[in-house]
């Protein structure tokens, strides 16, 4: 009869965390925007804290990353990346700056696992493959991180790939169906979003 009370008690406990509110306990405005610091409860362990931004009251993207006392970085929407000033009233904004690829002008790419810590040449058709979908690939995001330790994974990346254009040497990196440009965009090669992308590239 304890043990069907205590797990009784531990559901209701958990039903009503669940229904709380996160509480703002602090709150600053910078031109259109406002950053809200959140306390929310947690089902099991004590309650967290973040920052979310709403833009005429209604929360937008998602939370914001305070860094210092006066800067707090945003990924406002996949291609917009944010660092708001507080103390400036300032707003400075990233975009990506993707540049297509011509089939015709790559003399090659080399491919390196991480893993195995080898390198090989991709194949013609790999690299028409390649260009095509890095050409149609969609942002995903602007990553703070250094450039081959983008990912939030371990490791860093699965893949590191080298094009070769015309004495031009352009490096990217790869983990699952996610790259990442010189630029430290991310974009996403496949629209079926399939872990193994990076991987066929390696096996065939």
């Amino acid at each position: 009869m304890t043990s069907k009370l205590n797990i009784f008690l531990l559901i209701l406990m958990l039903t009503v965390s669940c229904k709380k509110d996160c509480k703002t306990i602090a709150e600053w405005n910078i031109q259109n925007y406002t950053i809200k610091k959140l306390k929310c409860p947690d089902m099991v362990a004590s309650d967290y804290f973040k920052y979310s931004v709403y833009v005429n009251n209604k929360r937008k993207g998602s939370s914001a990353v305070k860094k210092d006392s006066c800067t707090f970085t945003w990924q406002a929407e996949n291609d917009r990346f944010l660092t708001l000033d507080i103390c400036n009233n300032k707003v400075f904004e990233k975009t990506p700056n993707k540049i297509g690829l011509d089939f015709k002008m790559v003399d090659s790419i080399l491919i390196y696992s991480n893993s195995k810590s080898k390198s090989k040449k991709l194949t013609p058709e790999q690299i028409r493959k390649f260009t095509t979908d890095w050409n149609k690939s969609q942002t995903r995001g602007y990553s703070e991180k250094p450039f081959d330790s983008a990912f939030y994974f371990y490791p860093a990346y699965q893949y590191k790939l080298t094009l070769f254009s015309e004495s031009k040497i352009k490096e990217f990196y790869g983990y699952n169906y996610l790259i990442l440009d010189k630029n430290n965009w991310k974009y996403e090669m496949d629209e079926n979003r399939s872990l193994e992308y990076f991987n066929e590239y390696w096996n065939n």
